[in-house]
């Protein structure tokens, strides 16, 4: 009888070993940067007064599953109309949400607060390191690439009005979203296993390789910070007068983000989440890796993505965010990282 009853539980250990052993690459980029992590937070520990921030992760991520829940929940609300809601969800849940599924998705799942709260305490490293010099060159070698013009101006004409800034910054902002909702996707979807983990593992590398090395040999703050760490004249001040003229008749969200990340560099209050980095864009570079998906996934998804991705590279310059330059390495870097994990989730797979 014990053998019996505990068969099932037996059965599930060995699938979830085997799931581990399939996600061993993923997770092992994952342990090693949380180490480093570790390492910096016991070596700085004026810096790191908040250390890995793990709590507030770990409620963003039980609280991007309940969004997921409620996005799903409008979808059959919109689309399907079922007669009797509740008894619908429930019945769909539960065949897709199997033991099996739920497993599957444990490792992505596990990884994703770890290597947020890593990725920031490494990221708030940077200008300890290496002090913001690149922004001088960064906004010459933008000027230079684009005919003796900053690209903020080339945009304005376009964009420049308040409406179109508002519907910029809503796409901007919009990225948070659409980026942690694949992943969340991705980490339950057992049909599409290749191409699952040559996503996470794009993800993973790029933001260590692009956003926390890359980061740290082209230190710098972008366009908005500018005038307080480059002496001399601001080529972009008058595009923060307009940015604050277009903010009173539509709020500019990304306004008062920057404002609040400046303050804690300035102060120094131990928020290690709120840190700067401008070079390369890691928005602009994770775009480019959702349309890369969506192109595996179908034409209008990569269509959709691919427009998503150009719109956020419009955003990360128009909004101050970004020289032209760090989108572009983003961009680029993501693209390649893209291909060598495809190669490595191919040489690995079982």
């Amino acid at each position: 009888m014990s053998a019996v009853l505990t068969t099932p539980i037996a059965a599930r250990g060995l699938l979830l070993r085997k799931l581990f052993a399939e996600h061993a690459v993923l997770l092992s980029v994952v342990a090693v940067h949380f180490c480093v992590a570790l390492a910096l937070c016991w070596a700085f520990p004026d810096k790191y007064r908040q250390n890995l921030q793990l709590p507030g992760y770990l409620g963003s991520l039980a609280m991007g599953l309940v969004f997921a829940l409620c996005g799903y929940t409008i979808y059959v609300m919109v689309f399907k109309r079922p007669a009797q809601l509740v008894r619908y969800l429930r019945q769909h849940l539960a065949a897709y949400l199997t033991m099996e599924r739920l497993l599957f998705a444990v490792p992505v799942l596990a990884m994703i607060p770890l290597f947020a709260a890593s990725f920031t305490v490494v990221k708030a490293a940077v200008p300890m390191f290496q002090p913001f010099a690149w922004d001088a060159r960064l906004a010459a070698a933008d000027a230079w690439l684009h005919f003796g013009r900053q690209p903020w101006e080339w945009l304005q004409p376009v964009f420049g009005s308040p409406l179109m800034t508002a519907v910029v910054n809503y796409n901007y902002h919009l990225w948070f979203f659409i980026m942690f909702a694949t992943i969340y996707w991705l980490a339950f979807n057992m049909e599409r296993r290749a191409l699952r983990m040559q996503f996470m593992l794009s993800f993973v590398l790029s933001w260590i390789v692009l956003g926390n090395v890359v980061a740290l040999f082209f230190s710098s703050v972008g366009p908005c910070y500018y005038g307080h760490v480059v002496a001399g004249a601001d080529p972009f001040a008058a595009q923060m007068a307009l940015l604050r003229e277009a903010d009173k008749t539509i709020p500019v969200l990304a306004l008062q983000v920057q404002d609040m990340l400046w303050t804690d560099y300035t102060t120094n209050s131990g928020h290690n989440a709120l840190s700067i980095a401008a070079m390369p864009s890691m928005h602009v570079g994770t775009a480019v890796l959702l349309s890369l998906l969506g192109w595996r996934l179908n034409r209008a998804a990569g269509i959709a993505l691919t427009v998503f991705a150009v719109l956020v590279m419009v955003g990360s310059v128009h909004l101050a965010w970004h020289y032209a330059l760090d989108g572009y390495v983003g961009g680029l870097g993501a693209w390649i990282i893209w291909h060598i994990s495809g190669r490595i989730v191919q040489r690995s797979a079982p």
